[in-house]
């Protein structure tokens, strides 16, 4: 149960580290407005991706462990093409929110932004693909084990999600300058933890089909 866990947490901080649409709205909120405003957006995954969630395991938890297998290793190769991506930003360079840019961010009330957050996460493609390629198998092979497992994952996977948007958030509030230099250290970290745990998925994924 120990290594579940810890696939759950490593690959929670690599997705919180990963720079996308959430975690640009988010930073430019603590930029504008600082962390006690902006902390409460990274409730967001919570909410939206609860109905991903009930739908895909709802629906792998009819298939069969070869299926599993099988899906599992579309996900392995979907967290290595995530991997390409940090990859190819990272040699471009990381290009995050400035000051300037959260300027024009205005302040509203707290559950109004929360809202945006939450359409803004639930509008991509990400949660279906993550959930459905890469988390879901996982969880459905650890709940035929035993649910105590297939929790722990999960819980070990969203403390980790949310604590490492936290992390973002008070990096940023604390200093822009340091922060950027922390955000381009833990997306090197990130894009370890990515290929790692994207080549073990493939790897377990083919010893299960073979």
């Amino acid at each position: 149960m120990i290594a579940l866990i810890a696939r759950g947490i490593s690959i929670g901080f690599a997705a919180g580290m990963t720079p996308g649409p959430l975690q640009i709205f988010m930073l430019m909120h603590t930029l504008r407005h600082g962390a006690r405003y902006a902390l409460w957006l990274i409730l967001a995954p919570l909410i939206s991706d609860a109905p991903v969630v009930t739908i895909v395991l709802l629906i792998l938890g009819q298939a069969s462990s070869d299926l599993l297998d099988a899906i599992g290793l579309l996900g392995g190769f979907f967290v290595l093409y995530i991997a390409w991506g940090l990859w190819q930003q990272l040699r471009s360079g990381v290009h995050l929110p400035s000051a300037e840019a959260a300027d024009t961010v205005s302040r509203q009330p707290i559950p109004v932004n929360l809202r945006k957050a939450v359409i803004i996460n639930a509008l991509g493609p990400g949660a279906w693909l993550f959930w459905g390629t890469v988390l879901g198998p996982l969880v459905i092979d650890a709940w035929r084990d035993t649910p105590t497992h297939a929790v722990s994952f999960v819980v070990g996977f969203y403390a980790m999600f949310l604590l490492t948007m936290a992390g973002l958030v008070i990096l940023f509030h604390q200093a822009r300058r340091l922060g950027a230099q922390a955000v381009k250290i833990g997306l090197w970290i990130g894009l370890v933890v990515l290929i790692g745990f994207g080549a073990s998925l493939i790897w377990d994924s083919l010893h299960g089909l073979f």
